[in-house]
């Protein structure tokens, strides 16, 4: 019930040194907010583009939806990756690791791999594969 009580510890290493990463599952609110920091992100980049180049952007999408064959195209599960500010997910579920580095400039200070690796298991942890199935078929 309490999302923040469920943790994992993740084993990750970085070629010189091995560490031990503690996340937690994030609370549906802190999920909300996430996704809403992605789509704010998503519709500033967006403004940019303006409005005729986004009218080709969203032609060209539905032609290419058109002509797909069926299922091609269609949201898979792990599209949810892409719901979610990574920057967010990753400073509310990381609670701690074993790193010399403090955990807060070491988050500022993550190559890609890291991240990713550690924004997975957040993800997985925090809205596992099931409940983004469940909700694709709901929204299908």
């Amino acid at each position: 019930m309490f999302a923040s009580s469920i943790t994992k510890q993740i084993e990750i290493e970085d070629g010189v040194e091995k560490g031990t990463v503690t996340i937690r599952k994030l609370s549906a609110r802190s999920l909300d907010k996430a996704r809403e920091a992605r789509q704010l992100a998503v519709m500033g980049v967006a403004t940019k583009f303006g409005p005729e180049l986004m009218k080709s952007f969203r032609e060209v999408a539905a032609e290419k939806r058109e002509a797909a064959p069926e299922g091609v195209g269609a949201p898979t599960v792990d599209a949810r990756y892409g719901e979610f500010d990574r920057t967010l997910v990753l400073t509310q579920g990381v609670a701690s690791w074993t790193f010399i580095v403090p955990l807060t400039a070491g988050l500022e200070d993550l190559d890609e791999g890291a991240a990713e690796l550690l924004f997975h298991a957040i993800i997985d942890l925090s809205y596992p594969a099931k409940a983004a199935a469940e909700q694709i078929e709901k929204n299908a």
